[in-house]
């Protein structure tokens, strides 16, 4: 069984890896979560944690204390104190994201842990563009968020020459359950706006397109990286499947047939266009199947259903 140091454990992609431990991995790993919460907001226990250290990773002392009271096998790094709607401040991102993980890193040397997943963003790091991005495309963020995010992946390989085994997925748009930020992600947001009546604000037109990958998806892929120990690679985790903002919302008004939205002009920093060539995943992982947005939405659109009964 492997220990597996979860930063950010209780947002959403950490609580949908926790829930996928649970559910398919049968024993295999245990979690020591990291996070802001002594526990779930949303009330969920997991089998698999073995302890909850309540803190915030920027803190060297805290992070320090963890990696000395535990045997660590494994860091998924999913935290992040800024998204790309509130990333405004270039030095707040870097104070608050690259120095805390660059200060991790240097604690993983100190121990001797070697492996790390980092979540990245692709449409972040990539930039505008509609042509298919693959990882070894020259990369132009627009954001401080992208930015970040890249330096981070840099670092990352730049400690591998002391050791590290770092492995990157450049996440496309993830979507699913246990969503509960108004902040980021559009369709988890809109369907909450739609559920309860509230106008969506779209930054654009919503003609640009984007690739969306059920979250399920993203943990599924995750732990078959893991059980077949690949690390030292950059990988785009995407679905294949280009939405317009229209289209999706649009599909969720078939749902909730009252939901409407508005239009505002755009912010310069945002990725309107992002395109990710999955082909290194697939040819690693050929088995690999992705849940098409329809199935997908109409799964969210029913566990939203079941939790007001």
């Amino acid at each position: 069984m492997q220990t597996i140091l979860l930063l950010g454990g209780f947002g959403f992609i950490g609580t949908n890896i926790l829930k996928y431990a649970d559910d398919f991995c049968l024993g295999e790993y245990k979690f020591i979560v990291v996070d802001r919460f002594p526990f779930h907001p949303m009330g969920i226990n997991f089998s698999s944690i073995e302890k909850v250290n309540t803190g915030d990773f920027a803190d060297e002392v805290f992070l320090e204390h963890i990696f000395s009271s535990n045997k660590i096998d494994v860091v998924i790094h999913a935290a992040n104190n800024t998204v790309p709607a509130t990333s405004q401040s270039a030095k707040f991102d870097v104070e608050s994201n690259l120095i805390p993980t660059i200060t991790l890193l240097e604690t993983m040397l100190r121990h001797d842990v070697k492996n790390i997943v980092f979540l990245s963003s692709g449409g972040a790091i990539y930039g505008e563009g509609e042509s298919s991005h693959k990882e070894t495309d020259d990369v132009f963020p627009k954001s401080s968020y992208g930015v970040v995010k890249l330096s981070i992946e840099k670092y990352l390989f730049l400690y591998a020459w002391k050791g590290l085994r770092p492995l990157i997925l450049r996440l496309s748009n993830p979507y699913g359950p246990y969503h509960y930020s108004m902040k980021q992600g559009i369709i988890n947001v809109a369907q909450k706006c739609a559920e309860n009546g509230v106008e969506f604000v779209v930054w654009g037109d919503g003609h640009a397109t984007k690739d969306y990958i059920h979250v399920t998806d993203v943990c599924n892929i995750l732990f078959n990286l893991l059980s077949r120990n690949i690390y030292g690679e950059v990988f785009n985790v995407a679905s294949g499947e280009l939405l317009s903002v229209n289209q999706i919302l649009f599909s969720i008004k078939e749902y909730y047939p009252k939901f409407h939205w508005k239009y505002v002009s755009q912010n310069n920093t945002d990725v309107l266009s992002v395109n990710l060539d999955n082909s290194k995943l697939k040819s690693y992982l050929p088995e690999i199947k992705f849940t098409p947005f329809s199935s997908g939405l109409q799964d969210l659109v029913k566990e939203a259903e079941d939790a007001k009964r």
